[in-house]
């Protein structure tokens, strides 16, 4: 984690951090709608429903896409640790 930091080339620097902030907002946005359905369910119901339908409009290669990059940078850093290559 310490290389990110000194890599000059700033996706690199990044790319970890924010993947987890679109992590943390996920699970940040479940507040807004707890309060949200317990003040208005069908407001709430609607909020799932739109959500629902955008995620189902997304490509399934574009799942596919993420997942595969996403465990290969994991073998592929965790192969570098167990090599010594990478701290």
């Amino acid at each position: 984690m310490i290389e990110e930091r000194k890599e000059s080339d700033p996706w690199i620097r990044r790319a970890r951090p924010a993947f987890l902030y679109v992590m943390y907002a996920l699970l940040l946005w479940s507040i807004p709608m707890g309060l949200i359905a317990g003040a208005a369910p069908e407001r709430a119901g609607a909020v799932i429903a739109g959500m629902k339908a955008y995620l189902a409009a997304l490509p399934e290669p574009l799942y596919a896409l993420f997942g595969t990059g996403y465990l290969g940078y994991t073998a592929a850093r965790a192969w570098g640790k167990a090599k010594g290559v990478e701290r």
